[in-house]
């Protein structure tokens, strides 16, 4: 009762309709929430084991409640970027990211337990924490593609986006490392966005220096490879070594740009007025003109090597040791060398090479299915992954996919 008076007085001595039309939104979320997680509890209880579903329910409502808070704390921010006045709705862009922080409880409800489906009459329960992460993913795009195209992006709707995000890259890596999905050391990831503003903070508290970070595309395309990698690690689709090599390789560029944007930020690194550092246009070169070549280079070799294993042993009827492994991981009996020349072909060219990589990396991930397993796979799988992050580089011919992982559509 009391709260409801200080609400109501709020609303008359502020921004009046507009403030309690948008506190009213927030209202309507909780409802929602609640009525997500409970409706959840009562599906889990009936197709899972009634305890596992209990402790579902309370760590649902628990990681809802938080973006509730979230929510709540950057109601102020429903304003357009161009003016200052307050918002009289969320907008459906906005929704559509608060339903998507309850995707993520919903998915943190899976923590600390056995993972679903682990019981018997109960196996499909196992694709469900992949199934709503990627719906998840796929949210995150639609939310800023629709605020984007409807023009009605707001600071909320930003600053809210990023706190979900970091939200997510929290729990399902949690989730994915207590399935043994994901090696330990990924946690960094999930903790890396939290530490560094726990240092802009603390930077603030002291009175320190504090430099605001630009927004950079390279940056929405590492979160965005996280996000792909954490729901393949989700679905029980590939081995633990594959998902091992695939997290140390994309963890590696997130954590170096975390760390160099503290640096920055804190002023011990000096930037010019696009906010570079003297070592930005040497490791740019590095990672996106010198690595993807060496890269493709190596595929080309090993690729070349696996034609010849194949061609000699069509001759001589003994089957060469990698391709039998790609043979075998193909589904329907499908031969492993034409798709695999296609691959590599495309790499070699540089014709849609990031496309190529991933055709790549999917039939060296199927083959792979444990450590010891030919180092070549290894190798391949080491190239193809790290060349879907740097591009073909130099000397390529089409490279469409860029502009799609580099720009923001809409």
């Amino acid at each position: 009762m009391l709260e409801a008076q200080i609400i109501q007085q709020r609303c008359a001595n502020d921004d009046g309709t507009e403030r309690c039309r948008v506190q009213s939104a927030w209202w309507t979320a909780c409802i929602t929430g609640l009525l997500f997680s409970m409706a959840g509890f009562s599906w889990l209880y009936v197709v899972w084991q009634p305890i596992s579903a209990f402790q579902w329910m309370l760590q649902t409502a628990g990681i809802s409640a938080v973006v509730l808070w979230l929510l709540w704390l950057g109601l102020d921010k429903s304003r357009s970027v161009q003016n200052t006045a307050l918002h009289n709705a969320l907008g459906v862009a906005n929704w559509l990211t608060v339903g998507r922080g309850f995707l993520i409880a919903a998915l943190g409800g899976f923590l600390f337990q056995e993972p679903p489906g682990s019981t018997a009459g109960s196996s499909w329960l196992i694709w469900v924490p992949g199934a709503i992460y990627i719906i998840a993913a796929v949210l995150d795009y639609v939310d800023g593609f629709l605020a984007r195209t409807m023009r009605s992006e707001t600071r909320l709707g930003e600053w809210l986006d990023t706190q979900i995000d970091a939200l997510g890259l929290l729990v399902a890596p949690i989730l994915a490392i207590g399935h043994d999905r994901l090696p330990s050391y990924y946690i960094g990831v999930s903790l890396a966005y939290y530490i560094f503003q726990a240092h802009i903070w603390q930077r603030k508290k002291n009175n320190g220096r504090v430099i605001k970070i630009k927004p950079h595309p390279a940056k929405r395309m590492i979160a965005g490879f996280q996000m792909g990698l954490v729901a393949v690690a989700l679905l029980p689709i590939f081995s633990r070594p594959v998902m091992t090599v695939a997290a140390t390789i994309f963890m590696i560029p997130l954590l170096a740009g975390f760390l160099r944007d503290a640096l920055v930020a804190g002023g011990y690194a000096s930037v010019n007025d696009l906010q570079q550092t003297r070592w930005d246009g040497h490791l740019d070169f590095l990672s996106t003109k010198l690595l993807p070549v060496l890269l493709r280079l190596i595929i080309i070799l090993t690729g070349m090597v696996f034609l010849f294993e194949s061609i000699v042993a069509s001759v001589t009827d003994e089957p060469a040791a990698a391709g039998a492994v790609l043979n075998s991981a193909m589904p329907f009996g499908l031969p492993a060398t034409p798709v695999y020349a296609v691959a590599v072909f495309m790499i070699a060219v540089g014709f849609m090479a990031r496309l190529g990589a991933l055709l790549l990396s999917i039939i060296v991930a199927g083959a792979l299915t444990a450590w010891d397993a030919p180092l070549s796979l290894f190798l391949l799988l080491f190239c193809a992954l790290s060349l879907m992050l740097t591009g073909s580089g130099a000397q390529s011919i089409w490279q469409p996919e860029d502009r799609l992982l580099l720009e923001r559509q809409g």
